[in-house]
């Protein structure tokens, strides 16, 4: 992979957009290359929490306008693979393992809906962010209508999708969209920081409360009751459970082992 770097250690990865050269605009090979990343983590039982982050000091300024393009340079848009892009931002929604996002700098359009598609997000100040979309005349397709209302609420999320406004860090915490703020310069270091507090923790459990929660708003309360009595008791039946009471009254840390 060239456009995306992946880098691994003490069971944390950490995923890194690499063009920095266009504020990590995102091009059909980073596309490809997350998506590749995504999957390859996967299949890793050894990361047990992953980092999102952007080389150049941003996060992401949204699509390169190449992607737009058909073969000959005109532009194009019909031909666009929209799923491709949607594809690369639900692996990583979809993964066990805890997913943040780390932003400095630019988070805008497509960036803004990959940040949506982790389980948290670490923004600095100085951060920019915007549902960008309708400054060009189209839609939010990458999932910011579907995961942004039900994360800061439907009158909030339409309020960022139809004025295409740019928000700051102080805002992005007032409505809900950080769950931790950072100085500036400081996302990464926080960001990987919770994810090894989080890697320590009993993957089985955190698998199945990501997935509980993110099938919660497609069902009624009692359908999720039914999957958190039916989850629960394969987990107390895990090794990770006798580890936690184990160490409890041994009084020392737990050493999980997601069996």
């Amino acid at each position: 992979m060239t456009t995306v770097r992946t880098e691994i250690a003490g069971g944390v990865a950490t995923v890194t957009l690499q063009r920095p050269e266009v504020k990590n605009a995102m091009n059909w090979a980073l596309v490809d290359d997350l998506t590749a990343a995504g999957r390859a983590l996967a299949a890793n039982e050894a990361v047990r929490a992953v980092v999102v982050t952007g080389d150049g000091g941003t996060f992401s300024s949204g699509i390169d306008v190449t992607t737009f393009a058909s073969e000959d340079g005109s532009l194009d848009p019909s031909g666009t693979n929209v799923r491709r892009f949607q594809d690369a931002f639900t692996v990583f929604e979809q993964l066990g393992a805890p997913v943040i996002a780390a932003i400095e700098g630019y988070c805008y359009g497509a960036g803004f809906q990959l940040a949506l598609a982790c389980d948290l997000r670490v923004i600095a100040d100085g951060a920019q962010l915007s549902v960008m979309e309708t400054r060009w005349g189209i839609i939010p397709d990458l999932g910011a209508t579907t995961r942004l209302p039900r994360l800061i609420g439907l009158g909030r999320a339409k309020d960022l999708a139809l004025t295409a406004r740019i928000i700051d860090a102080d805002e992005a915490s007032t409505i809900g969209f950080a769950d931790r703020r950072t100085p500036a310069g400081d996302a990464i270091k926080v960001a990987t920081s919770l994810a090894e507090e989080l890697a320590g923790g009993p993957p089985l459990a955190l698998a199945a409360i990501k997935r509980l929660m993110n099938a919660s708003f497609d069902s009624p309360v009692s359908d999720g009751l039914d999957r958190e009595a039916a989850v629960q008791r394969r987990v107390l039946g895990s090794s990770d459970f006798i580890e936690a009471v184990t160490a409890r009254f041994e009084k020392r840390p737990p050493r999980f082992t997601a069996s």
